[in-house]
């Protein structure tokens, strides 16, 4: 008898392999049932779709009551809940974090061709004042070199005057003293 057995065996895992795999998801789309106790014996008292969110009260083997709904009460097979956020809450997560990142970067482009516009603007008006501090700047110095002008004249003239009094006053003496 062992070995006919050992014989059914080899010959089993010889001859089992499969002919053709492929590879499948489970989706994530399901309908659970609710009950009023746990087994499957049990009343039916609601069913929950996925993504909607429970809490767990107590576990009893493969059975876990749950609060659902505005504070109803149940019992689910526990293999269909997870502590995990649902790919598909998430993604819905991202996607509005996404938009409003989108929303902000968008805001920030204009506030950014504002900024560069008053930047150009302030651009030249800095080089305006700069032109006009030049000028001014210049302006002293146009000042000091007229009234260095006027300066020299005004000490030329009066020692002009000076000299045409001297000159004057020797004339007369030498015209007198002839």
């Amino acid at each position: 008898m062992k070995k006919f057995l050992f014989v059914v065996l080899v010959s089993f895992v010889l001859f089992a392999s499969p002919a053709h795999s492929e590879t499948f998801y489970v989706i994530d789309k399901i309908t659970i049932t609710v009950r009023t106790q746990p087994g499957l014996d049990f009343k039916i008292v609601d069913r929950l779709t996925s993504n909607e969110q429970v809490t767990v009260l107590r576990v009893e083997g493969s059975w876990a009551q749950i609060s659902f709904k505005e504070n109803q009460t149940g019992w689910v097979l526990k293999r269909y809940l997870t502590k995990e956020t649902p790919v598909s809450i998430q993604f819905a997560a991202l996607k509005k974090t996404i938009s409003a990142q989108a929303e902000k970067l968008e805001a920030l482009e204009k506030e950014d061709i504002v900024l560069k516009q008053r930047k150009a603007e302030m651009v030249e008006i800095i080089s305006g004042l700069k032109l006009e501090n030049q000028k001014l700047m210049e302006g002293p110095y146009t000042i000091m070199l007229l009234l260095a002008g006027g300066g020299i004249f005004l000490f030329g003239s009066i020692m002009t005057l000076i000299v045409q009094r001297i000159t004057q006053r020797r004339r007369r003496k030498s015209s007198l003293s002839f």
